[in-house]
């Protein structure tokens, strides 16, 4: 009997540096730019993380769900290496599936991004079938949506700042 594989990986350069790269995504406000899926809706609290163990809520929206709140529990912060987390439903302890962007630099304004979502650690028998919540393409897409956010932030910055 095979396992099933529980993991979607999609990868793309970025014309950034990693460091201007991760601060984005260190920064909570920022991810509902990058959602493809349409369910991120806002942070709830401004400012950047802190490292692993920082814990950051999410207001999200899903059919027939509706509103609800998101804790997500940084699990990786590698600052301009990697970040990750894993989401968790208020006052609980995490799923057991992981959110995680690694950052490869291919040169000083050049960067390989992996945007990973993993859920073969996910806890809930009665849920499992129903992840993932999101595919490759709208991955894809966020990935996208993240080299156009780095780029416009680098295109707006003086040219001393932008580096």
């Amino acid at each position: 009997m095979s396992v099933p594989v529980r993991r979607l990986e999609v990868s793309r350069v970025i014309d950034a540096p990693a460091a201007v790269i991760f601060s984005f995504l260190n920064t909570p406000a920022n991810h509902v730019a990058l959602d493809a899926s349409g369910m991120v809706r806002e942070a709830a609290g401004p400012g950047a993380l802190t490292g692993v163990g920082a814990v950051f809520v999410m207001t999200m929206h899903r059919a027939p769900v509706g509103d609800y709140r998101v804790e997500n529990h940084v699990v990786v912060h590698e600052p301009a290496r990697a970040i990750g987390w894993a989401p968790a439903s208020p006052g609980r302890t995490p799923a057991g599936h992981t959110w995680t962007w690694t950052m490869t630099p291919i040169t000083r304004d050049r960067t390989l991004v992996a945007e990973i979502y993993d859920w073969s650690k996910f806890g809930n028998h009665d849920l499992i079938d129903r992840l993932p919540l999101i595919n490759r393409n709208q991955m894809r897409e966020s990935l996208d949506r993240l080299a156009e956010a780095v780029t416009a932030l680098r295109s707006d910055a003086p040219p001393d700042e932008a580096r």
